[in-house]
C-alpha cells in the first residue's frame, strides 16, 4: 500500500503546474512556446523540432513529447478547433507496438502564405500486461491539461492567415 501511495504522490507532484514558472522558448517561424519546467528542445529532422516534456517516474507513462513541424503546401487535415486566440485543425490517433501504446494529438495551423505549423503531442505508455506487477497508471487528465496549456499560450507572429 505504501508503494501505491508514494506513486500517487509522485504523479501529483510531477504534473503540478501550479506555482511553477513555465519557460518561453523560441520555436519555428517566429512562434514562441511556453513550456513546463524540465522540457528539453532538440533537433529531430529537417523542419521538425522535438520537445521532450516532463513525465513522472514509476508509472505506465514512458514518454511524452511534442513534435513541432513547419511545412509548406498541402495542409494537414483535421477538425477545426479554437484554442487560445488561434484556429487549428485537430487530429487524434492511436497505435500499438511491442509492449507500448502510442496516442497522438496533432494541431495544425496556417501561417503566412502557404506555410503551416503543426504541434503533435505523443504519449507513449507501457502495456500493463508486460509486467508481473505493473506500475500505476498515469494521470491522463493532467497530461491533457498540459497539452491545452501549451497550445493556449503559444504565441504566433502577427499577420497570420485565417484557417482554410
Amino acid at each position: 500500500m505504501r508503494g501505491v501511495w508514494m506513486a500517487a504522490l509522485t504523479i501529483a507532484v510531477s504534473f503540478s503546474a501550479v506555482g511553477t514558472v513555465w519557460e518561453e522558448v523560441p520555436g519555428l517561424w517566429g512562434v514562441t512556446l511556453r513550456l513546463p519546467p524540465g522540457s528539453e528542445m532538440m533537433s529531430h529532422a529537417e523542419g521538425i523540432t522535438r520537445v521532450e516534456l516532463p513525465i513522472p517516474s514509476g508509472t505506465l507513462l514512458t514518454e511524452f513529447f511534442l513534435l513541432l513541424e513547419a511545412g509548406t503546401g498541402l495542409f494537414p487535415s483535421g477538425r477545426p478547433v479554437w484554442i487560445g486566440d488561434r484556429w487549428f485543425l485537430a487530429a487524434h490517433g492511436e497505435e500499438g507496438a511491442a509492449g507500448s501504446r502510442y496516442e497522438w494529438f496533432r494541431y495544425a495551423t496556417p501561417m503566412d502564405g502557404a506555410r503551416w505549423l503543426s504541434l503533435t503531442f505523443v504519449i507513449r505508455t507501457a502495456v500493463p500486461g508486460m509486467f508481473p506487477e505493473p506500475p500505476p497508471p498515469y494521470d491522463r487528465g493532467a497530461v491533457l491539461d498540459m497539452i491545452r496549456e501549451i497550445l493556449a499560450h503559444t504565441r504566433f507572429p502577427a499577420g497570420r492567415s485565417p484557417p482554410t
